[in-house]
């Protein structure tokens, strides 16, 4: 029997989830305007009206190591006497806050909006195939509807909407219709692809997803599976991924010409041209450690200050992208950077979730920037805020209840997973 108030916990669950997803491109004037959308004030919102309703409590762990984090992100600057700006770091502490949060009873309902998020992401996938096929035969607007009959000023701008697959094609690279830019739908897919590995295995499903990612023509979310799948392989023994892996990538090879793999493949050499965007985001940021943190030890031990890094980066001669790594070391140097980091995994490794969905949405933040709500909102809803009690046994979940359920039936003793 459902506990009264299941819906309510459900709900606010699955908003985080819905702002990184459905709502990531709405926003309000003038703050759509300046990148600016709903997700992160929805988030606030829910949050604030379910602590009203009592379904929120603070974790003492967790509220510890932010405070300590904060202390050692602000101590720093307020010893060196240098300039910094607060309005920055008062806005990191905004957007962690909700980190110290537990819904109550929310690991109970860890699988209902795992399955939400799986439901979420066929329906992007479906929808990034439809926009990737049907280029030709419809029009680019019907295509891309937000992005072309709502307001400009209610729609999110400073993203890649609207991209084509290189230079000079008409071909343009999937979104889902509703996320932000084609790197967001790819890394939302390949998270996919990991939980549903873990968890219901269902390989049409699977295979759907990466075709959604093959249809956006973006790296990151490969990125993420270049990681993760060796690890889903090896550490839960899914030696059978291996002959669906090889039968998928033998369709989508066949399937080449119509996906363009090898525009897809050539995209890895964008990290070795320091004019891509690639480069910028995830190669640039060493160079300006060489020439502007190590040679300091004072800079490179507490960095430059909050909000230093677009004052700073100017002034550098190569590319470099305002990425949450670069960023915090830049500004808060190798002391902020690891209190930073390590307050932000312990959130993210508290899931009831198997830990490799954990490691997955963790690197997403690493490959988005700090204050953008994607991350955060996959993070809030399926890690942080459903995580389980100290001391409350890892539940099975999915594929692995499934295992545990035939051992019972053999004549095992069934435990937790």
């Amino acid at each position: 029997r459902r506990k009264p108030g299941n819906a309510v916990v459900l709900c606010v669950l699955c908003i985080p989830l819905l702002g990184a997803s459905l709502l990531a491109k709405l926003g309000v004037p003038p703050f759509a305007a300046q990148g600016f959308g709903i997700a992160l004030p929805v988030i606030f919102l829910a949050l604030a009206i379910a602590a009203l309703d009592d379904r929120v409590r603070i974790d003492p762990r967790r509220l510890g190591l932010y405070c300590v984090m904060l202390a050692a992100l602000s101590l720093p600057q307020l010893l060196r006497a240098g300039q910094f700006s607060e309005l920055s770091l008062l806005m990191l502490a905004a957007v962690h806050f909700p980190y110290v949060l537990v819904v109550k009873d929310g690991h109970e309902r860890i699988e209902a909006v795992l399955k939400c998020f799986l439901n979420i992401a066929a329906v992007l996938a479906l929808l990034a195939l439809v926009q990737y096929f049907l280029q030709g035969f419809i029009s680019a607007a019907l295509l891309f509807p937000l992005d072309n009959f709502l307001p400009s000023a209610f729609v999110v701008q400073g993203f890649n909407a609207q991209g084509t697959i290189h230079y000079g094609s008409d071909i343009y690279r999937a979104t889902g219709m509703f996320m932000l830019e084609p790197s967001f739908l790819t890394q939302f897919l390949a998270v996919a692809i990991i939980a549903e590995a873990l968890t219901s295995s269902r390989l049409l499903r699977i295979a759907l997803y990466a075709a959604g990612i093959l249809a956006a023509h973006a790296g990151t979310g490969l990125l993420i599976l270049i990681v993760c799948l060796p690890l889903v392989v090896i550490l839960h023994k899914r030696w059978d991924l291996l002959l669906y892996i090889a039968i998928c990538g033998a369709i989508f090879v066949a399937l080449g010409d119509a996906f363009d793999l090898e525009r897809i493949l050539a995209r890895a050499d964008e990290l070795s041209d320091p004019k891509s965007s690639g480069f910028a985001r995830f190669v640039g940021g060493f160079y300006l450690f060489d020439q502007m943190l190590w040679p300091e030890p004072s800079r490179a031990l507490f960095g430059y200050g909050a909000g230093a890094f677009m004052e700073y980066t100017h002034l550098f001669e190569r590319e470099v992208a305002d990425m949450p790594l670069t960023k915090m070391v830049f500004e808060f140097g190798l002391v902020g950077a690891t209190v930073y980091f390590g307050f932000l995994m312990s959130c993210l490794f508290a899931s009831p979730l198997p830990r490799l969905v954990s490691l997955a949405i963790a690197l997403t933040f690493f490959l988005n920037g700090m204050y953008v709500p994607f991350s955060h909102g996959l993070a809030l809803s399926l890690l942080v805020l459903s995580s389980r009690p100290p001391g409350l046994p890892r539940p099975a979940i999915g594929r692995q209840r499934t295992k545990l359920a035939s051992q019972s039936d053999d004549g095992l003793k069934l435990r937790p997973a």
